[in-house]
């Protein structure tokens, strides 16, 4: 289906994302937060040091774009979403 492995990868985790948000209906902060503790996880036991101190300036400078809020239609319910 997918021809390159990272996408594979970054759908399964979108979809598992949404499944989350919507089926579980847990706050945007909570899964957001988890994700990039187990990212930072993953990075720190796999880098240098010299490394993960690289990845992370990186992750700090990296502009990215918010998800449209009609794909997102659990945000719209998400009374207590913080928005920053």
């Amino acid at each position: 289906m997918y021809k390159d492995p990272l996408e594979k990868i970054y759908y399964d985790l979108y979809d598992h994302t949404v499944h989350l948000l919507e089926e579980h209906d847990l706050p945007v902060e909570a899964v957001a937060g988890s994700l990039m503790a187990i990212a930072m996880r993953l990075y720190k036991s796999s880098l240098s040091e010299e490394n993960f101190n690289k990845i992370k300036e990186v992750i700090l400078d990296t502009d990215v774009e918010p998800y449209k809020r009609r794909k997102l239609h659990w945000w719209m319910k998400q009374s207590s979403v913080l928005m920053i």
